[in-house]
């Protein structure tokens, strides 16, 4: 566009604000005008003046702005801990401030491309807080919390997994929810405080919207704002809070905006009675540009890969990708996902291991990499991945309807500020969204939310606390009210009530011999004749796995116990699954069944407190997937097993050590660089093309 072309947008913009009074539909221009200039020419004054109008400071051009929006641009600049300052919009700025009065706790619900997470930074440079909790959704945003501060922030340690307990003067905790409240006891113990608590995906917090994850999200609020200074909320889309005089946001503001970064348009292509989903996402697929897929399951994952790589017109990916894929063919097997690599498109979901993920989202960020993604859920909770292109193939989540919250979440996912003014959303399916219905969140406890042990104070409301003493009184029932006061004093159990008492029956039953624990010590698994006890426990089973397989969950068990040992493709073919279903297996026992084996242990050491038996060593060994504990936590920081085992092989590092923990493993990287590693791998002839990538990728995510 010529600047002649670029004024008379601007004025034409300015009489819709000025006469028409709708800002909505001058911004949405502006989103229009910023999109198809991009950066190939300056901005002009008048337009640099426009952007001011709407505070949308961040995208004025300093260089060609009149003297007082150059003005206005320096007093918006913040330090947020990088080696410039940034400029926040007008709405950060603002909430900003407010957080920065020490007496201000603030719910904050504003749109998925608001920029939140440039508050909590710029808050953290300024105040220069000395211990911060940062509670997130999952696994892959933890990731990227720490990927970005760790790089800001190198006079902070970093904490994200329980096994990290030596703190410094400066510590930054990141952990999903259960791991919050595994960590408290130590936090507790320690006398530590929070200067600043935060909570990402507040809306979480309501069973109406989230089933499986509200109860331990619920216990770590409830746990950590007694410690807490200063708290901040976050999340997309909420209009108003019901009880919020709740004990778990009793005391903050709440600020409902609707500032929007970009603009997103909808379109609506299954209203379009021509409309065929294989057809529409070829055509959008072609296109130069990066592209999101919804989907609702991994089995739908699936299915769409196969109708893209059977697809001959769709352009072969570049060198990168295909050793990507070869690499993931020697160590993991035959899967779809490496004919999908050679075509651009990667996959996403909450049971890939986590360095596969982590690794496809650091390719997808590439201008010349991966072209698509298609993911589940796992995607959309607040990870910084923008996207041209969001097309909603399913309009379910699993196998229920998608609700308020998950679609806007997943419309979020479309554009990002410098980076696409314009996201495009293509609805394969109706999302049945109801724009005008006022969204509400309520923040009422649930009893599930509280532990059998946890201390229930007068906030709790009457009819919780009654259900919760209900609930105790069962337990009382079946081991007495001595042993269940040394329950609630010293111990944390980790599942829900109708588990514990299922437990506690098998511990009780007259033919339950206490000796049978001795036998997890032992190596051969055909002895650990325990896991036919529990396999009477609904909750022991991973669903549908035996559908895929002859053999039951127990053999499964028995079989993982060999993760170390063998090769990935042999040990899924011994477990006669297919690697899909041992993603599934493995992330069940690392987390339901080692949950149920570790409130076993806690159980029969009350139980039986004569028999002095621990088997909290055979619980470390499910939690970690049978792999060396070091070794398992290190894939949650980009490290493959397979390169881990590789330099054990060279004797880099002994994982088998049991003594070995992860600072020290990440100190002894520390003193290496990328490239050492890489030569370590050739010359003992174990390396492979792609791993130079891998090693550079885990290296950029341990700072300095």
């Amino acid at each position: 566009m010529t600047n002649e072309q670029i004024f008379d947008k601007c004025v034409e913009i300015y009489k819709i604000l000025d006469n028409d009074k709708k800002e909505e539909k001058a911004k949405r221009e502006l989103f229009y005008l910023l999109d198809k200039i991009q950066n190939k020419i300056p901005y002009p004054p008048i337009l640099n003046h426009l952007i001011r109008k709407f505070g949308l400071y961040p995208y004025m051009n300093q260089d060609t702005s009149i003297l007082e929006d150059r003005f206005l641009i320096e007093c918006f600049k913040t330090n947020i801990g990088e080696n410039e300052p940034r400029v926040l919009h007008r709405e950060q700025s603002r909430n900003l401030k407010s957080l920065l009065d020490e007496k201000e706790s603030l719910i904050l619900s504003a749109p998925t491309s608001f920029g939140k997470s440039f508050i909590i930074d710029a808050l953290i440079a300024i105040k220069k807080p000395k211990n911060i909790l940062i509670i997130v959704p999952t696994i892959s945003l933890l990731d990227e919390a720490r990927r970005r501060l760790i790089r800001k922030f190198y006079n902070y340690k970093i904490i994200t997994v329980v096994q990290q307990t030596n703190l410094e003067s400066n510590n930054i905790f990141i952990f999903p929810p259960e791991r919050a409240v595994e960590y408290f006891p130590f936090i507790n113990k320690e006398n530590i405080k929070l200067d600043f608590f935060v909570v990402d995906e507040f809306y979480k917090i309501s069973k109406e919207y989230e089933n499986e994850r509200f109860a331990p999200l619920q216990n770590a609020i409830l746990k950590y704002t007694g410690i807490s200074n200063q708290r901040y909320y976050i999340c997309p889309n909420i209009d108003k809070i019901t009880n919020e005089n709740s004990i778990l946001c009793k005391g903050m503001k709440f600020e409902c905006l609707n500032f929007n970064t970009v603009f997103i348009n909808i379109n609506k292509c299954y209203r379009d009675k021509n409309f065929k989903k294989e057809q529409k996402i070829l055509e959008i697929i072609k296109r130069d540009e990066k592209n999101l897929v919804y989907t609702k399951s991994q089995k739908s994952i699936k299915n769409v890969c196969k109708i893209l790589t059977e697809n001959t017109s769709i352009k072969k990916s570049n060198a990168l990708l295909e050793n990507f894929a070869k690499w993931l063919l020697e160590y993991y097997g035959e899967h779809y996902l490496n004919d999908a690599l050679k075509i651009g498109v990667g996959i996403h979901h909450g049971k890939l291991h986590r360095c596969l993920s982590q690794l496809q989202v650091k390719l997808f960020d590439e201008k010349d990499s991966l072209k698509t993604i298609i993911s589940t859920s796992s995607l959309i909770e607040g990870v910084n991945i923008p996207a041209k292109n969001l097309i909603l193939w399913d309009n379910k989540n699993g196998t229920k309807n998608i609700n308020h919250f998950t679609y806007k979440n997943i419309i979020g996912r479309s554009g990002r500020m410098f980076k696409y003014f314009i996201g495009e959303v293509y609805l394969f399916e109706s999302p049945d969204e109801d724009n005008n219905q006022e969204k509400i969140l309520d923040v009422e406890i649930k009893s599930e939310s509280l532990s059998i042990n946890d201390e229930i104070n007068n906030e709790v409301p009457n009819n919780i606390q009654a259900e919760v003493k209900k609930n105790q009184l069962k337990i009382i029932d079946l081991m007495g009210k001595d042993k269940f006061n040394l329950l609630k004093k010293e111990a944390s159990l980790k599942n829900d009530l109708g588990v514990i008492l299922k437990i506690i029956q098998i511990l009780q039953s007259e033919d339950f011999n206490g000796e049978i624990f001795t036998y997890l010590f032992n190596d051969e698994p055909d002895k650990w004749y325990i896991l036919s006890k529990i396999a009477t426990i609904r909750e022991f089973h991973c669903n549908n796995i035996n559908d895929a397989s002859n053999i039951n969950n127990v053999e499964l068990v028995k079989k993982l116990s060999q993760n170390w040992i063998k090769p990935l493709p042999k040990l899924i073919k011994d477990m006669r699954i297919d690697l899909d279903n041992f993603f599934k297996f493995e992330n069940h026992v690392t987390f339901k069944v080692a949950s149920i084996f570790s409130d076993i242990n806690t159980l029969q050491k009350i139980l039986y407190p004569e028999k002095e038996i621990d088997i909290s060593s055979f619980v470390t060994k499910l939690s970690n997937a049978f792999l060396p504990s070091v070794v398992y936590t290190l894939e949650e920081f980009g490290l493959p097993r397979i390169i881990s085992k590789k330099l054990h092989q060279c004797k880099f590092i002994d994982f088998e050590n049991k003594d070995l923990t992860l600072e020290q493993t990440l100190y002894k990287f520390k003193e290496h660089k990328a490239d050492d590693i890489v030569n370590i791998l050739k010359e003992n002839n174990l390396y492979h093309d792609f791993e130079d990538y891998i090693l550079n990728y885990f290296y950029d995510g341990l700072g300095k």
